[in-house]
């Protein structure tokens, strides 16, 4: 049984404590976010996306207490301060957003963790895809990128592999996130992401694309891509369209994904369907990639589109979760 700690109890941080619940070889046994524990237990049986939590949440004193299982909440700003040593925690999710570059992260093992997952893209730390390059996390910190890039580096890897791809481009058409404005604002980052997230359309940078490629070295400098952020909550979906080394059909494209998505590598990381699904259709979905066969396109034998669906939060982390499971 590997005991978990999760710093930061976002998004991210929630649903990892949610899967893992359902996960019989991990057991969460402390949470650190600086909001309060009676903010953590309502967020945590109250989720809009996803509905109310199945799933009994309670508190005793300083404890979360999940489906009866007690789990040490505190709110430490300081990583070196954290009790993962007292409570004998093995991995950390590192998931605040704030503690993605290496020296930093490791700053937990020297609280006691022998493992720390960085739940964002980071620069200076290994970048691990599983499914993909599960092996390249056998270190003691690394990050599992961003939910795009879990998205397509199973489709690149794949159709590179079966195909070959010369370079290639990505446009993510994403939902919202909490990087975004409610209402118009000024945005520090990018002009654009502090528009009212929930009546537009907003183009947007995205690294997933040059993430890929330190999964997949052999991609770089020839793989980019954009982002464009849409009014709904959840459910996104990537369309990716490459090169091909080689002439090719949509048959055969098809063909290798279906072949593929059924392998004990990518059975639990990629699937497909024929079915005219939408974004709300993929809502919860534990896949990283759900090919959309559908919308598979090749113009002139080489010019090649795929379109795959992710649920941009419940996705990932479950990807996350099982690269946990591989330490």
């Amino acid at each position: 049984m590997k005991k978990i700690a999760i710093n930061g109890f976002g998004r991210i941080g929630r649903a990892a404590l949610k899967i893992i619940t359902e996960t019989v070889d991990l057991e969460v046994v402390g949470i650190n976010d600086l909001m309060s524990i009676e903010n953590a237990a309502y967020l945590l049986k109250y989720d809009s996306n996803y509905g109310k939590y199945e799933r009994d949440v309670h508190i005793e004193g300083d404890t979360l207490v999940v489906d009866g299982k007690p789990i040490k909440y505190t709110s430490i700003r300081e990583i070196e301060k954290l009790p993962w040593k007292d409570i004998q925690a093995d991995i950390v999710i590192e998931s605040t957003g704030i503690f993605t570059n290496k020296a930093d992260a490791e700053k937990h093992l020297a609280s006691g963790a022998k493992f720390v997952v960085i739940s964002g893209p980071t620069k200076d730390t290994p970048t691990v895809v599983h499914g993909v390059n599960t092996e390249d996390g056998r270190v003691p910190v690394f990050s599992c990128a961003s939910c795009t890039t879990n998205n397509i580096s199973p489709v690149i890897e794949i159709l590179g592999r079966r195909l070959g791809i010369k370079k290639a481009i990505l446009n993510t058409t994403h939902g919202y996130t909490a990087s975004q404005a409610l209402v118009d604002a000024p945005s520090k980052k990018e002009p654009r992401m502090g528009r009212a997230a929930g009546i537009n359309l907003a183009p947007a940078a995205t690294g997933a694309a040059i993430a890929t490629t330190k999964a997949l070295p052999q991609y770089a400098g020839k793989f980019d891509g954009i982002a464009v952020r849409v009014p709904v909550p959840v459910g996104s979906i990537s369309d990716i369209t490459f090169i091909a080394e080689r002439p090719t059909i949509i048959e055969e494209i098809n063909q290798i994904l279906i072949e593929e998505s059924k392998t004990d590598r990518y059975k639990k990381v990629l699937t497909v369907t024929d079915e005219p699904l939408v974004s709300t259709d993929i809502i919860k979905s534990p896949f990283a990639a759900t090919v959309d066969l559908e919308m598979t396109r090749v113009v002139d034998g080489d010019l090649v589109k795929v379109m795959a669906w992710y649920d941009n939060e419940w996705g990932f982390t479950n990807q996350m979760i099982r690269q946990i499971q591989s330490i």
